[in-house]
Formats: structure tokens, sequence, C-alpha cells
């Protein structure tokens, strides 16, 4: 009798060792989890190290943490109701189980985790089969026997989600892995708690670095534009100096012209006319085979050429647009050929001259006088032509203006589709190809108006 006492003490106390060592190992085991979950700050990880913990400390072969479910359908005929799971973590699963999880979907019934999820209760089933709480599970679902729920919460209480771990064998887990899953959940809250921490400020200095970097960019941008507006007002000012600078040069030129021009007509041409005058006063009163008729016919016409001569010097003069071999110039050749080659007075007006013209609108403008002119010499009968030129930085407008007989109504409406009038035509063809315009009307007083406008 006392041989099997002492044999039940030392089968106790060997049982009881057994058993400290056990729970030394699981605290152990416990403790190298904390620290491993301190060191770890990225969330997602964090929740598969925790998930496979839960695993490793049950000794379970399957571990899952899944957080709140959400209500998809409230039934108010049946008892179920469709829930929707989201699966945060998974262990001990194969690829296609996990798929399967991740892609569940709603899910009829809420079975034995009714419990773990809405009343914080952690729950072991032997058998899961023999639970009358049990609904079955979906298609594709792991055949778990035993079950273990235990759900998760902060220090404030409020709730993560839940341990789900189970076994394909019934009986496997006890209140001891209760306890150690409990355990774990307390480290694992504190530890999410920290990763939601880090994540929340990590993300706000990643906001703020964002918001930094796109006022730096915005801010970049405005002294980039600010810089090209200064480099544009400084390259506007430049110009506008040089523009300053050549004006007050043609200013003073057209000054001196004008005076100079002023000066011929007040005194040098005046002084012609008046000697034209006097011979003509002392040929009235000589006899007409005085010797001194033929050297005044001379004096006359000498004093006639000069009032010419001093006539085109100051049109020339006052002509402060015309440049050598410009539109004006050539203007005034065909002029001053029409005057020494016919009885018609032709003069040339510039009304204004703003810009430069592009070489080929000058030669379309040149050649429009041209045959204008040429028209007015053969066909107007006049005694009086005038050429008038206006440049603006808008348009260039060109008119030639006759006292002739002008033309007849079905002229003007009909010269486009008349062969005889080539010139007319050519001249409306090539303002068209400049999307200018010509237009051709007699005068209020007689005469024909020829003008040409060609856009800037």
């Amino acid at each position: 009798m006392e041989c099997y006492v002492i044999q039940t003490t030392d089968e106790s106390r060997a049982r009881l060792i057994a058993d400290l060592q056990e729970r030394a190992e699981e605290l152990a085991q416990l403790n190298r989890i904390a620290i491993a979950l301190t060191s770890e700050f990225d969330l997602q990880l964090l929740l598969q190290m925790i998930t496979d913990a839960a695993r490793k400390v049950t000794a379970a072969e399957y571990a899952a943490f899944f957080l709140i479910p959400e209500i998809a359908e409230k039934n108010t005929d049946r008892p179920a109701d469709k829930i929707i799971f989201n699966l945060a973590a998974i262990s001990g699963a194969t690829p296609a189980i996990e798929k399967h999880f991740r892609h569940l979907g709603s899910v009829e019934g809420i079975g034995v985790l009714r419990p773990v999820f809405w009343e914080g209760e952690s729950i072991v089933v032997d058998d899961v089969h023999q639970d009358p709480r049990y609904v079955g599970v979906p298609r594709g679902h792991i055949p778990v026997r035993s079950f273990l729920g235990v759900q998760l919460r902060t220090r404030e209480e409020t709730i993560l989600g839940a341990f789900l771990i189970g076994d394909t064998h019934p009986g496997r887990f006890t209140a001891r892995h209760v306890e150690l899953t409990e355990a774990l959940g307390a480290q694992a809250a504190v530890a999410i708690h920290n990763a939601q921490l880090i994540a929340r400020e990590r993300r706000a200095m990643e906001e703020h670095a964002a918001r930094l970097e796109s006022e730096v960019r915005e801010r970049t941008a405005e002294l980039e534009r600010r810089n090209q507006e200064l480099s544009k007002v400084a390259t506007d000012l430049q110009k506008l100096h040089h523009d300053l600078t050549e004006a007050q040069k043609r200013q003073m030129l057209g000054d001196e012209r004008r005076r100079i021009a002023q000066e011929l007509h007040d005194r040098v041409q005046q002084t012609l006319f008046t000697m034209g005058l006097k011979a003509d006063w002392v040929l009235e009163r000589l006899p007409p085979d005085s010797p001194l008729v033929r050297p005044l016919r001379n004096i006359k016409k000498l004093a006639s050429l000069g009032t010419a001569q001093v006539r085109d010097a100051i049109f020339a003069l006052s002509s402060s647009a015309m440049q050598e071999g410009g539109l004006v110039s050539m203007l005034y050749t065909l002029i001053h050929d029409l005057r020494e080659s016919t009885s018609i007075e032709a003069d040339l007006v510039v009304a204004e001259w703003t810009v430069s013209l592009p070489s080929h609108i000058e030669n379309v403008l040149f050649t429009v006088a041209q045959e204008a002119l040429s028209n007015v010499r053969r066909h107007a009968q006049a005694t009086t032509v005038i050429v008038t030129v206006q440049i603006t930085s808008e348009q260039a407008v060109l008119v030639v203006q006759d006292n002739g007989i002008g033309l007849s109504p079905l002229v003007l409406q009909t010269y486009r589709d008349n062969a005889t009038h080539l010139g007319l035509t050519g001249m409306h063809r090539r303002l068209e190809d400049l999307e200018g315009q010509f237009l051709l009307t007699n005068g209020e007083e007689g005469g024909l108006i020829v003008k040409a406008v060609v856009p800037l």
C-alpha cells in the first residue's frame, strides 16, 4: 500500500513538472512572439504574424483573423442572415483555400460565430457537427471539426476582429488554448494599436510631404512663370527702347526732310515760278523778231523744268516712309513716268505707314497700282489721278482714284467672268490669294476707284 502511494505521488509530481515545463515553454513562446510583434509596424505583415502565432500556440492546422463582418442582408422571416466576412490574414491554408476565403462573398447564417463577433465571448467547440448552432459551411471551405474563436479588442474596448482557429480532428482545443489565444490577443491588440498609430503618423507625414512637394512645385512653377514674365518684360523694354530710338531717328530725319522740302517750296520753287512769269511778261512785250525771244523761251523752259524737278524733290523728301527700293519708291517712279509721258496730273499720298510690309505684299500692291495706272493712261480719259497708301498694324490699303469716265455698271458686275478684262481679273485673283479684298467702284463725282485691302 505504501509503495502504491509513493508511486502515485511520483506520477503526480512528474505530471506537475511536465505541466509546469509546458506552461513555461508556452510563456516563453508568448514572450518571443510579443518581442517579435513589437518590432513589426507594417499592419498587414503584423496581422499575418499574429495569425501565424495563434496557430502555433494552439498547435492547430488552420488559423485566420477576420475583421468585424458586415450584415449584407437582414432576413425578417428566417433566423439566418447573409454575412460578408472580411479576411485579414490566414495561416496553414493552401493558396486555393486562401483564395476561397478572400473571395468568399456573402454567407448565409452566422452559426457558431455569433458569440465570437457579436457577444464578445471566446468559445471552444469540440465538434462543430454536433453543435446545435452549426449551420454548415460554404462550398470549398475547410472541413473543420474542432473550432476555437477568440475576439480581439483594443484597450479602449474597440472590437478589431476575431481569431477563428480550426482543426480537421474533433476535441483538439482546451481552456488552456483559450487562455493562450486571449493572452496573444492582448499582446496583438497593443501591437496593432501601435502599428495603426505609426501608419497614421506615416500617412500624415506622407500627406504633409506631398503637400510640401506640391507647394514647392507650385512655387517653382510660379517662380518660373514670373521669371518668364520678367524676361518678356525685359525683352519688351529692350525692343521698346530700340523702337523708340528708331522712331526718334525717323522723326528727326522726317522733320529735317520736311524742313528742307518746305524751304524748297517756299523759296526755290517760288523763285523758279517767278522767273517763268517774268519771262512770259517780257516775251509778251517784245516784238516777234527780237533776238531776245529765243533766249527768254529757253529761260522759261529751264524755269519750268526746274520747277518740276523741285516738285519731285519736295515729294521725295515729304515721303518719310519711303525706302530705297520700297513700295513708295516704286509707286513714285510709276507716277513720275505717268506725269512725264502724259498730260495727266498724278500724285502719291502716304496717309500712314506704321509697320514694314513683307516683300510679297509690296509686290502685289505695286502690281495692282501698275495695272490701275495703265488703265487710267489707256482708257479713263482722266486729267487727274491720285494714289493713296495707308499701312497700319492691321492692314495695308492702296487706293487709285481718277476723274475719268469710270466703268459701266455691267462691267463692274461681270468683269470677273469676262475674258476681255484680264487685268481686273488678275488684280482680284492676286488679292484673293492673300485673303484680301479687291473693290472696284465708280466715284460719286465721276471717275473710277480701285481699292486693294490686305490684312497683316
